[in-house]
């Protein structure tokens, strides 16, 4: 729970070491972490972030140039799929992808490339990869929704979504990016 005794220690402890790793300046910290990381789950390199709004919106760069450059998406047309009820945080970007008028009023216009599906309609989504899947660079999801009120996804649609980055022809090349975040 909030305030355990045990995560109060490990929050002191870490503070009186390191209160943030930045790139922005060296820390005989972060190169153990890094390598720890990529050593666990094979990969060249890692990218961590202190928010979930940075690390999403990181995602969508990430997402965008890899449709640019490996998927050949042609210039400004890349296309990032999201759910309605997803909560990724309140920058234009994530607002962008929203669909509850509440985050977005007033904060127009909004960011160009993004289409909404509704959370759990797998014959939607699939309409939208078949009809965009060629210029659709990311399909950003939470698996089980927070701040929609503990939504999961049904089964049939956990099935399209996870074969959106398995089957071709119209989900071929497609960076799938889900996360959860529990508290």
């Amino acid at each position: 729970g909030h305030c355990h005794p045990k995560i109060i220690k490990a929050f002191q402890e870490q503070a009186e070491r390191l209160t943030l790793s930045s790139r922005a300046f060296y820390n005989d910290r972060f190169p153990v972490f890094a390598e720890r990381l990529t050593s666990m789950f094979g990969y060249e390199m890692v990218l961590p972030m202190n928010t979930g709004a940075e690390g999403v919106e990181t995602a969508l760069k990430l997402a965008r140039k890899w449709g640019y450059e490996k998927k050949k998406i042609p210039k400004n047309e890349a296309i990032i799929v999201s759910c309605c009820g997803c909560f990724h945080g309140r920058t234009l970007a994530v607002i962008s992808m929203s669909c509850d008028n509440e985050a977005t009023r007033g904060f127009g216009p909004l960011l160009p490339g993004h289409i909404k599906v509704d959370f759990g309609d797998a014959v939607a989504l699939e309409k939208i990869f078949k009809e965009h899947g060629d210029r659709i660079a990311g399909f950003l999801f939470e698996p089980i929704q927070g701040e929609a009120g503990s939504v999961f996804g049904l089964g049939s649609y956990n099935l399209v979504v996870m074969g959106a980055s398995l089957s071709p022809p119209h989900y071929k090349e497609t960076i799938l990016y889900g996360y959860m975040i529990s508290t």
